[in-house]
């Protein structure tokens, strides 16, 4: 198979290790969140903190991972991240008491999912694409969202009898079973684009940590991107919790999951498709008014319709943090340094992870999570206009 046409495979592959390491790992957790309330008999907040310091330990673990596969095989990066989620699964369906849970959350958990999902995915696809490269990397996405529809319906079919300690257990065997093989297979080729680098005065550039750290290139849509991602988690990881509250059952709360989850995949063909033509800073109003449509919508008790609605709009709006993660940096800052410098950036997310815990001590200190959605809306205010003065590819 040539090149051209192998590359696509690599695309094909990057969903399976997305869908399986976040489909259990976020999409999930909002599922095992309502049991740990009831069984640990905690209170939300600290169940958000759970979510929240993974948020935070990916960060934190991120620069070193893609510095990591700027260096080192790819293929034994992830092969090893895959064995810290087995084992981080296993543990968990032991675990007696929620700071347990939380210790797992914080160390093997985040690991994992820095060496084997959306890193190293937009890394393969940054080094197997020059052309279409937005539409590879929107394609490629939309493997977090085919977890987030397909994992989230199948825990909650099987949460109901066995429970959520052998669910996890059966999640552990299933990402080896579906992960192990492909990376063994697949990634025995190696990308022509660490060949042809030079081809391009972009992506032959090598960046030390100061360099980026010191340009707007890098600071502007990190810090623009920190609400989308405040405010994405700060929905989602209590979306479980705020249903429940109005009313619903845990069947309706696994299908807005999936319907945040399809409307994601939407999301990431609309911006991955339109990111290798139009000017990213568009593109990024338009994610962020859908985010801000969501956070109006969901507030004042709403029935099924706007909640529904209001999902629809998170869901588009999550949609384009990773395309345009990997657009508006792979095409500033090249292929030869996108490891370290989409590692630096994953600390958007990280700095994000405070989303799901302030909304659940604002729930927990008023009964509501208005406020909290009301202020997360406020803060795309000066991150709209602070884009304004992001600079164009190559300046």
């Amino acid at each position: 198979m040539t090149d051209s046409s192998y590359r696509w495979v690599i695309v094909g592959y990057t969903l399976i290790i997305q869908a399986v390491c976040l489909g259990i790992l976020v999409y999930c957790f909002p599922l095992f969140a309502v049991s740990w309330l009831d069984e640990f008999d905690v209170s939300r907040g600290e169940v958000m903190l759970t979510i929240s310091l993974f948020q935070v330990a990916s960060g934190v673990f991120s620069p070193f991972a893609g510095r990591a596969m700027d260096r080192y095989p790819i293929r034994s990066i992830i092969l090893f991240g895959m064995l810290l989620l087995c084992v981080g699964l296993f543990l968990a369906s032991r675990a007696t008491a929620l700071w347990q849970v939380q210790v797992l959350y914080s160390t093997l958990m985040p690991f994992s999912v820095t060496l084997m999902s959306t890193l190293a995915s937009q890394i393969l696809i940054t080094r197997w694409f020059t052309n279409n490269r937005g539409l590879a990397i929107g394609l490629s996405a939309t493997g977090t969202n085919l977890g987030g529809i397909l994992f989230p319906l199948f825990v909650v079919g099987w949460l109901v009898d066995p429970g959520w300690r052998d669910v996890m257990f059966g999640l552990a065997v299933t990402s080896v079973v579906l992960v192990g093989p492909a990376t063994w297979l697949i990634l025995r080729r190696s990308p022509p684009a660490l060949v042809s680098t030079n081809n391009n005065a972009i992506d032959g550039r090598s960046w030390t940590t100061s360099e980026i750290l010191s340009t707007r290139m890098f600071w502007i849509p990190l810090l623009c991107l920190l609400p989308l991602n405040i405010s994405f988690g700060a929905i989602i990881f209590n979306l479980g919790a705020y249903a429940k509250d109005l009313g619903f059952d845990t069947e309706t709360t696994g299908t807005l999951l999936a319907l945040v989850s399809v409307c994601m995949i939407l999301g990431k063909f609309f911006f991955g498709g339109l990111g290798d033509r139009l000017d990213h800073r568009k593109l990024y109003w338009v994610a962020a008014c859908f985010m801000m449509m969501a956070t109006v919508l969901i507030q004042n008790h709403p029935g099924f319709g706007l909640l529904a609605a209001g999902v629809i709009c998170v869901g588009l709006a999550g949609g384009g943090i990773l395309p345009l993660l990997g657009l508006i940096f792979g095409t500033r800052f090249g292929v030869v340094s996108f490891g370290r410098v989409m590692g630096l950036a994953m600390l958007s997310i990280s700095f994000g992870s405070i989303g799901p815990f302030i909304a659940g001590w604002i729930y927990d200190m008023t009964g509501s999570y208005d406020t909290a959605f009301t202020m997360f809306g406020l803060a795309f205010v000066p991150a709209i206009i602070a884009m304004r003065w992001l600079p164009e590819p190559g300046k």
